[in-house]
């Protein structure tokens, strides 16, 4: 399979259903208030990008993808889920609606959105931590991997510097670097842990997982400036500053293509070095994004 929608197609289904049975997977105690909130939070609209990358990477290389793929697959959504719920809180971006549907804390509350949030992270590590027919090498490089780029220092410090950007920032170069790093931390970050759960479920060795790395890398910025061209005029209305706004529609798109270049260069590189790597599916899945 080459094409990135019949993926989806295929795929999400089965990250959706992994989703909805990790969330049942607790005693009487637990009530089906939270287990709907949790699966509220899960099932958030979307395309499921993060875990179908790692699953892409797997198929990429001639592996079949099984059960146990997509459970590790799907514990990046846990931690993805939560990052939105958190988002939306009242603290942060005070979001009442994600995707046309009430947040998680406008539906059940700031408490609980702070609960679920929290209940979401965590469950992410105890889900890898039960990844079966890899070896505990392999899982360790899983969860460590997950928790580096969404911890401190990645994702949640890029909502750190996105807290910043609305709150304090106002000197345009500051504010610049401010942006490129939150576009690291809060974006790409966590589609490069998605990409190198991929690659530690397959064991890669280093020089192919440093390969995979630059593929999701440009992957992950391309997104996020392709996400701010698509919503410029939006933007303009609602005041919101984006990359797009400080280097002009010219320089953005320019850094899309140059991106797109960068991943291609990655992908040759890993058929070059990989026997059984197919890029086609992965040069599908950038070139989708950023058509």
């Amino acid at each position: 399979m080459t094409n990135f929608k019949d993926f989806i197609n295929q795929y999400k289904p089965r990250v959706e259903e992994a989703l909805v049975e990790e969330s049942k997977q607790h005693g009487k105690e637990v009530s089906i208030d939270f287990e709907k909130a949790l699966q509220y939070a899960l099932l958030t609209p979307g395309k499921r990008l993060r875990p179908l990358l790692a699953l892409a990477v797997i198929q990429s290389f001639g592996q079949t993808i099984d059960d146990e793929a997509v459970k590790a697959a799907s514990a990046i959504e846990w931690v993805h889920a939560y990052s939105l719920v958190h988002d939306d809180l009242p603290a942060m971006d005070n979001d009442a609606y994600r995707r046309g549907k009430l947040s998680v804390h406008a539906l059940y509350g700031p408490a609980t959105g702070v609960l679920v949030g929290d209940a979401l992270q965590a469950q992410a590590y105890q889900i890898l931590s039960q990844v079966k027919g890899v070896s505990a090498e392999q899982v360790v490089a899983m969860i460590q991997t997950l928790s580096s780029r969404s911890g401190a220092f990645g994702m949640v410090y890029g909502q750190v510097l996105d807290m910043q950007n609305h709150d304090t920032v106002k000197d345009s170069v500051a504010l610049a670097k401010v942006l490129d790093q939150v576009y690291q931390k809060k974006t790409a970050d966590l589609l490069i842990a998605a990409a190198l759960i991929g690659g530690h479920y397959l064991d890669l060795k280093p020089d192919a997982l440093a390969l995979v790395e630059k593929y999701a890398q440009s992957l992950g910025l391309l997104f996020q400036i392709q996400d701010d061209v698509d919503d410029y005029e939006q933007d303009e209305e609602e005041g919101v500053v984006s990359l797009v706004h400080l280097v002009g529609m010219d320089r953005a798109k320019a850094m899309v293509d140059e991106l797109l270049a960068d991943a291609e260069v990655a992908l040759c590189a890993l058929s070059d070095m990989e026997p059984t790597f197919d890029k086609s599916l992965l040069e599908d899945l950038i070139k989708l994004i950023g058509a």
